[in-house]
């Protein structure tokens, strides 16, 4: 398999420079340091915005780092003075206008992503409850510390996942730009242990998260338009 770019670049006799332009150049889209062809990518996608706060098209976490990814941005507007300002997370590319396109190498270098630790300890009871990230988990019949933590684990959390080792359930942020998360030997409001007994749950950070510096970012100049994007990669 192969995917090739082309750009043409046209312009006549004292237009651009003083005679007729007629550039045209392939590039053949392959992983780093090979001639084996980029084997993903993200399809193509649409982003319609609806403020002009900043949004991100692409998660430099969900990509290998330092590989030889592309990432193909176009502003479908046909407005002329609408515009998107793009980003590598706060690093300013430069503005794209209405019809205007490009075709960008993306590290995608990630961030650390948070970890940390919920120890189950004393006596656990039926129906009480460890609440998480949103999520309810109420203890069954089996009245462990253990059983506590395997059905913790088992849970769906949206911005966590979760596994289980003995009555120690350990928890891995998805995203490393969310920095929102328990502090290191604080109390917290966001697990929060309630029991007809004495359970208990004490958190402890294991990992302290650093941010992903390698995000795309869009800024609209506009409330409502709309961007094309593409991602292909290792």
């Amino acid at each position: 398999m192969a995917i090739t770019a082309s750009l043409s670049l046209i312009s006549g006799a004292n237009d651009l420079v003083s005679d007729a332009l007629a550039l045209v150049t392939d590039a053949s889209l392959s992983k780093a340091g090979t001639t084996t062809a980029l084997a993903n990518t993200t399809g193509l996608a649409r982003k319609t915005t609806t403020t002009t706060d900043q949004y991100t098209l692409l998660y430099a976490d969900e990509f290998t780092a330092d590989k030889a990814h592309k990432v193909y941005i176009k502003n479908t507007s046909t407005v002329a003075a609408e515009f998107f300002t793009i980003h590598i997370d706060d690093e300013k590319l430069g503005l794209m206008y209405a019809g205007d396109w490009c075709l960008l190498p993306w590290a995608a270098t990630d961030g650390v992503k948070a970890a940390f630790t919920v120890t189950f300890a004393a006596t656990w009871a039926t129906a009480d409850t460890a609440v998480f990230d949103g999520v309810t988990i109420a203890l069954g019949a089996t009245e462990t510390t253990a059983a506590m933590a395997i059905l913790v684990a088992a849970a769906k959390y949206p911005n966590f996942t979760a596994t289980v080792g003995g009555s120690v359930v350990t928890f891995t942020a998805k995203d490393s730009n969310d920095l929102s998360l328990i502090e290191e030997g604080a109390a917290s409001d966001d697990y929060v242990i309630t029991t007809n007994g004495n359970g208990t749950g004490t958190v402890a950070r294991t990992v302290t998260p650093s941010a992903s510096a390698n995000d795309i970012k869009i800024t609209p100049a506009q409330t409502a338009n709309t961007i094309e994007f593409m991602a292909f990669y290792e």
